[in-house]
């Protein structure tokens, strides 16, 4: 019974309640019906929208205005590609993070409680993802070491060769001559070969058999320095020379010619050498030395063991 009369008097309460709210609305509908409206919808909606034009207008100029300081800095172009993206890409990052922080506390959601709860996330994900903070730190490392730059020619780890694509917080790419794009996360790069620092030696080697007239072989490759210094001398920074006879072989003689150049021109170079080697040694019907059999039929060859047993017995 006593139930009964408390939810009549509770539901009384709630029907003079909605009773006054009419009323209110009634005698002042501008106040009390879009007011709330207007506080709670509108504003914010609004803020939201601004928020996102904020970060679009934030994404689209903040590129070109880290192009244009880094413009006028020192950096050297290639450098300067190459720290252009990396600040990109943290910049990016921030500014995500900052409109999202943004947006939740229009929406009235407490973002201290979130902010801290991020900072124990954050801090188990650093011991969980030890791999992850190992390619950003050495991806720093990559640029201000400079081992590589974007543009630059490299070999990594003695296995992939291609051209510096980007170097990212987490990943570098590398494009090889036949347009494959490798992604490779920055801790697994132990080893860079970097082919565009400052100087290249362009190494050509040349192997005659040892029938050949020595010394004309030497001329002639004299005359192949002396061509590619003529025609290529703006990118040299030595002279073509002969290094001489690197090794002897079971099949003949190697000579070895080499130059130092510009890194820019080494694979040209070294392509024009031996175009020029072999343009010489046509010219002075000189041979390369290359896989020979020789081939003896059997009479030949009962002869010419008669022979040899021939010379034992007299000797």
């Amino acid at each position: 019974m006593k139930s009964l009369l408390f939810s009549m008097v509770t539901i009384e309460k709630s029907v003079e309640s909605v009773q006054n709210k009419a009323e209110e609305i009634i005698n002042n509908p501008a106040r009390n019906l879009w007011q709330p409206i207007v506080d709670y919808l509108l504003v914010p909606l609004g803020q939201i929208l601004i928020i996102i034009l904020l970060t679009y207008i934030a994404l689209r100029y903040v590129g070109r205005l880290i192009d244009r300081l880094l413009s006028i800095s020192r950096f050297q172009e290639k450098r300067g590609k190459t720290l252009a993206r990396l600040i990109k890409s943290a910049a990016r990052y921030a500014i995500y993070f900052i409109s999202m922080i943004t947006i939740l506390d229009k929406l009235g959601v407490q973002i201290a409680p979130i902010l801290a709860g991020a900072g124990i996330v954050g801090l188990a994900i650093g011991f969980g993802a030890q791999n992850l903070v190992k390619d950003v730190i050495t991806g720093f490392f990559l640029i201000f070491d400079n081992q590589m730059e974007v543009g630059d020619f490299v070999q990594i780890n003695n296995n992939i060769q291609g051209t510096v694509e980007e170097i990212g917080l987490r990943i570098t790419k590398i494009r090889e001559f036949n347009q494959r794009l490798h992604y490779l996360s920055n801790g697994e790069i132990i080893q860079v070969t970097n082919y565009n620092r400052d100087q290249m030696r362009p190494l050509v080697t040349v192997t005659v058999p040892y029938e050949s007239d020595q010394n004309k072989v030497q001329e002639t490759l004299e005359d192949v320095c002396q061509d590619i210094g003529q025609r290529f001398a703006p990118y040299l920074i030595e002279h073509p020379s002969i290094f001489g006879v690197t090794n002897i072989k079971f099949d003949g003689v190697e000579y070895t010619i080499m130059a130092l150049c510009t890194p820019e021109e080494y694979w040209l170079i070294e392509r024009e050498m031996r175009k020029s080697v072999v343009h010489h040694f046509n010219e002075r019907k000189l041979e390369f030395q290359y896989p020979r059999s020789i081939l003896t039929a059997p009479s030949q060859a009962a002869a010419y063991m008669a022979a040899r047993s021939g010379e034992k017995i007299q000797g």
